[in-house]
């Protein structure tokens, strides 16, 4: 007894065949419609038949009828060539950015600017595209792409490995940032040697800024010992909103709160800088999605340099 192989030569073109024959009623008349010669569409649906071990079609009738097994084929030969058509243009609805999801994480400071108006950006011409945005330190954000919990993040450079990308996007100057009140705030620019000691808080250093501006030697001994330590940047902006002290931050992070009580002054004698990356897997595809995001983010970052 001859049982039922996986190992088939049967594909879609036998299924469209046969359905443009059932509908057409005509050997002739379908041919024509598939733009092909009328044998080779005979060899098609005998083929079919082969393989199916059944006729299809009572060819002796005027005009060509299917058999009961035709009948039954036909009804799922229309599903599966429904569901195949279906299928082709969700995929170009993806590719055709009708459609999609992107997550994408970003250092707290990234969220406001460039991230949100992007994300408007992109909503404005896209609006099928969802987005999630998951804010976190540096190096949790690489873990995350890592894991593909998120397809990329906005964050500087944390993690020392191949199996991630850093594609640099800005140079993000520090500056002090102090209360409206303080000495220091009516100042264009003011050394290190002018900040006292004892009204410094910093950045804790799990996170990206503290880890940078603590490395030995960026600042003076005076200023690296800080009773007051913030984990997060909105915390430590809060903190000295309040008149409680001042700090040493990125300018877009510490423009994440819009206080009017708080200054930002330029540092004369300290060039230090923060990269902000697009954080990637290494060798990863990027979908439509992702890819129109990233350029409403270099689009948006591009206007702080005209």
């Amino acid at each position: 007894m001859n049982g039922y192989s996986s190992k088939t030569n049967i594909g879609l073109r036998h299924f469209k065949a046969a359905l443009a024959v059932a509908d057409m009623r005509s050997f002739a008349r379908a041919a024509e419609h598939l733009h092909v010669v009328p044998s080779a569409l005979t060899e098609t649906i005998r083929q079919l038949e082969a393989e199916s071990g059944v006729q299809l079609f009572d060819r002796s009738a005027r005009p060509v009828t299917l058999t009961p097994a035709g009948d039954e084929l036909i009804v799922r030969a229309r599903r599966i060539v429904a569901d195949f058509d279906l299928a082709m243009l969700d995929l170009r609805r993806l590719g055709g950015l009708e459609s999609g999801s992107i997550r994408v994480g970003a250092a707290p400071s990234m969220v406001g600017f460039p991230l949100s108006p992007a994300i408007r950006n992109l909503a404005a011409q896209h609006k099928g595209i969802d987005v999630t945005v998951f804010d976190d330190i540096a190096e949790r954000l690489g873990t995350m792409v890592l894991d593909r919990v998120v397809d990329f993040a906005l964050a500087e450079r944390w993690h020392d490995t191949d199996e991630l990308t850093y594609e640099p996007l800005l140079n993000d100057p520090f500056v002090l940032v102090c209360h409206k009140d303080h000495p220091l705030a009516s100042r264009e620019s003011v050394l290190l040697a002018d900040i006292p000691e004892g009204d410094m808080m910093l950045l804790d250093d799990s996170t990206g800024t503290g880890k940078l501006i603590g490395r030995p030697g960026v600042l003076p001994e005076r200023l690296r010992h800080s009773q007051m330590r913030a984990h997060s940047t909105i915390s430590l902006l809060i903190m000295i909103s309040e008149g409680m002290g001042l700090s040493l931050m990125p300018r877009l992070a510490a423009s994440v709160l819009r206080s009017p009580n708080i200054a930002l002054v330029a540092l004369a004698d300290l060039s230090l800088e923060r990269q902000l990356c697009i954080v990637s897997r290494a060798h990863a595809s990027t979908s439509p999605a992702v890819a129109a995001l990233i350029g409403h983010i270099k689009a948006c970052l591009q206007t702080l340099r005209d």
